[in-house]
């Protein structure tokens, strides 16, 4: 089963006490735990936005926090209960100043990509929850090697940016227009995953803390999306300036 040969949750079943065996995850829990960090992303970012800390150094600064916490959550699932709230709050930190910088380029830039990173999500959850798309092992390989290229192209983008090379990713053309695209169509399959793993999750009884690993794992991934229909509205709104 995917979810049970999952390395990452294996380690957080080790690490689990033999007490909290007796209960298990439930989906009410999972989409508790998954509002309550969204709403702390919310929070986060409206209180950095509005007290004028939405610049370029805390955009950096956060970003590399979150980054450092979403490592040591993915190696160290079972520390997600009280890592993931704090990766929500410098997420939302993060996001605000990107949203603010282009909310001052392009009014109204933030509202629609939340919306839209909204509506794929239910839509997708839509769809899975109806069968039409069926997450299994192709479905998987399919997807990392899709993550893997994606992850290539944007190394190699930062390597030779310090050489003055620029590649056309984002930059308003139908090339990084397109590469967008393709880009949220994978964090799109990711949520297809991240769906699945909560449904195993409490189809195969797991141990209650797996909740916060599954509702942590499903922020990463809308937080994702958010960030590039961001970058797609940008380029389109720009092409058509």
């Amino acid at each position: 089963m995917i979810f049970l040969n999952n390395p990452m949750l294996s380690r957080l079943e080790n690490g689990i006490s033999r007490s909290a065996l007796s209960e298990t995850a439930s989906y009410g829990g999972v989409a508790g735990k998954s509002i309550g960090l969204v709403v702390l992303v919310a929070l986060s970012a409206i209180t950095t936005w509005h007290f004028g800390y939405a610049t370029p150094v805390t955009t950096g600064v956060t970003a590399i926090m979150a980054f450092i916490v979403a490592c040591i959550v993915s190696f160290r699932p079972q520390t997600a209960g009280f890592l993931a709230p704090l990766y929500a709050i410098l997420e939302g930190m993060c996001l605000a100043c990107l949203s603010f910088m282009l909310e001052r380029m392009i009014p109204g830039i933030a509202v629609s990509a939340v919306m839209a990173t909204f509506g794929v999500a239910i839509a997708a959850g839509i769809v899975y929850s109806r069968g039409i798309v069926t997450v299994n092992a192709k479905f998987m390989r399919i997807t990392m090697i899709a993550l893997l290229g994606i992850l290539i192209l944007y190394a190699a983008q930062i390597v030779l940016g310090l050489f003055g090379v620029m590649l056309p990713i984002h930059n308003g053309g139908a090339i990084g227009i397109g590469i967008s695209l393709i880009v949220i169509g994978v964090a799109t399959l990711s949520l297809f995953i991240d769906y699945e793993m909560i449904s195993e999750a409490v189809r195969e009884g797991m141990p209650k803390e797996y909740e916060w690993y599954c509702a942590f794992s499903l922020l990463v991934t809308l937080v994702w999306l958010y960030v590039e229909i961001l970058s797609l509205l940008r380029q389109i709104q720009g092409s058509d300036d």
